[in-house]
């Protein structure tokens, strides 16, 4: 009958300090595989973030740029309205000046509206006040 080895100083565990459910080797473990959200898309890099990268319609090596709404180009640089945005913002700019102008005249004439309602009701009814 033969017999199995039984545990001795003439057979150490391998490795002694290591227990068996860690082991160490020489080369770097594989990286899960995957999608690293970390990296930025080719929509961010290649369209400035406006837009999205697709396979040209004849087909071909190169990625296409998709620009969103409001964007053109060949990576989505230029906004559709770019030449529009000074006189824009200076149009606009104007109507609020304007609108605070006519604010500030209703208010005045209101206060003088008032004003003559108090010299009129003082004398109507003979009260001193001075206005």
């Amino acid at each position: 009958m033969m017999r199995c080895f039984e545990k001795s100083s003439a057979f150490p565990s391998f490795p002694p300090s290591i227990p068996s459910s860690v082991m160490t080797t020489p080369f770097p473990l594989p990286q899960p595989r995957g999608i690293d959200h970390s990296l930025p898309t080719c929509g961010e890099s290649q369209c400035n973030g406006h837009g999205t990268c697709e396979i040209p319609p004849g087909g071909g090596s190169a990625l296409v740029c998709n620009c969103e709404l409001g964007y053109r180009g060949e990576s989505c640089e230029e906004t559709v309205n770019g030449a529009l945005s000074l006189p824009l913002t200076l149009s606009v700019l104007g109507v609020i000046i304007g609108l605070v102008i006519l604010a500030f005249i209703v208010a005045k004439v209101r206060q003088r509206q008032k004003k003559n309602r108090r010299r009129t009701e003082a004398e109507k009814f003979g009260y001193n006040i001075a206005v």
